[in-house]
């Protein structure tokens, strides 16, 4: 008997199809459905006789004068993810309907159809709505607002009220919180069995939440906040905890709110469902508005978590090697994009441009200027020490070379 499987070539089909998210499916065939529509209106045929040169000049037309419903531009990167996916979409069409292979990545005969889409993301960019925006890290007095806003002792508040203070500590991506389940913390214990009032975090999913057994080469931890007890993740996680009924089996962290908790004595807080991703994802723009914060322009998202790690990280004077064994990425020039300077910054910049010395009031917020193979060693300041204030004083993580309380 072979010891190799037996199954079916259609059977793998089916199998490597069923793998693939619901909602990619989706997208994928709304995007066809509208660059189908696109070359029916423009009386486009998309058959073996066409040529590559003709379907090259379908997607420069395609990519110049692409648009929603309504008449109206999309965003410069929603161009990008558009025609990409419209590509591959055609490359596939043409080798599974007519054997014909195309590559509009890479072949010559597209490169003025490539030109065209790069060309309209360009005057895209020229108008702010549509230019593409990063998540905006914030203050911390902004965001200790943004936490203290909400009530505890609701099943809505207290949920807030944790995601908004771990997202921070963990430097949480966007979509993170959703996916968080019980099973990703577990409480350190001595050998004698006691805890030690630290919480391990470490995910196994992988970072497209679809799955997977690889963890993060380093945990997280939260660490009681005995300075500030209502503020602390140790002590509202395990409170979220106690609010969970024995009756409910999901195992993610955030759970739907019961609408008779407050109605009928007795009733438990939580029902048996997730909170939704789209959900969840609001929270951060919602903490801001209910704080009645006045942000301007500012993009506010679940990612700003992450953005007002980093900054406030690197204000605190933490290398990049540093920061990055906090946030997960593979390599230091990951965290880029998260790096904002706001004024702060600036005014730090000036003065180390003017050889001012730093007194101890603003050697906490020094930024690290070092090249980027620095290796991130922070010099020992019994100053930095005593006057440390950054959102990261709840949270110690598993690094040697840095005190972070």
């Amino acid at each position: 008997m072979s010891r190799f499987g037996v199954c079916s070539l259609s059977t793998i089909d089916k199998k490597v199809k069923g793998n693939v998210p619901i909602n990619t499916e989706k997208a994928k065939k709304t995007v066809w459905n509208q660059f189908t529509t696109f070359c029916t209106e423009r009386e486009y045929t998309l058959s073996a006789e066409t040529s590559e040169a003709q379907l090259a000049n379908i997607m420069k037309d395609y990519a110049y004068n692409m648009k929603k419903m309504d008449g109206e531009d999309y965003k410069e990167g929603t161009i990008k993810t558009m025609w990409n996916q419209t590509a591959k979409s055609l490359q596939e069409k043409y080798l599974n309907d007519f054997d014909i292979k195309i590559n509009p990545f890479s072949d010559a005969a597209f490169k003025t159809a490539r030109g065209a889409r790069d060309a309209k993301r360009k005057a895209l960019q020229s108008i702010p709505e549509k230019r593409r925006a990063s998540a905006a890290a914030l203050e911390e007095k902004d965001w200790d607002a943004m936490t203290t806003v909400w009530d505890e002792e609701t099943p809505d508040g207290l949920q807030k009220k944790l995601f908004m203070i771990i997202s921070v500590e963990l430097a949480w991506r966007g979509g993170e919180g959703s996916m968080a389940s019980i099973h990703h913390f577990k409480a350190e214990q001595r050998n004698d069995g006691e805890t030690t009032g630290r919480i391990e975090y470490n995910p196994i999913f992988s970072k497209t939440t679809q799955g997977g057994d690889k963890k993060l080469s380093d945990s997280k931890w939260l660490v009681e906040n005995r300075e500030i007890p209502d503020k602390c993740p140790v002590r509202l996680f395990q409170k979220l905890r106690e609010k969970r009924d024995a009756n409910i089996k999901s195992d993610r962290l955030f759970l739907t709110q019961n609408p008779f908790w407050n109605k009928v004595p007795g009733a438990r807080w939580y029902k048996d469902s997730p909170v939704g991703q789209n959900t969840i994802s609001k929270w951060v723009k919602e903490s801001a508005q209910k704080a009645g914060l006045d942000l301007g322009n500012k993009k506010i998202t679940n990612h700003s978590s992450r953005a007002t790690a980093v900054s406030n990280l690197a204000k605190s004077g933490l290398g990049e090697q540093q920061i990055i064994k906090i946030t997960g990425h593979a390599n230091s020039n990951s965290i880029k994009p998260y790096l904002q300077l706001d004024q702060e910054h600036h005014e730090l910049i000036v003065k180390k441009l003017r050889r001012s010395e730093p007194t101890a009031e603003n050697a906490i917020n020094s930024i690290n200027l070092m090249p980027s193979t620095s290796s991130g060693t922070i010099t020992d300041n019994s100053d930095l020490k005593k006057t440390s204030t950054n959102v990261y004083n709840n949270c110690i993580f598993n690094c040697t070379s840095l005190n972070l309380n």
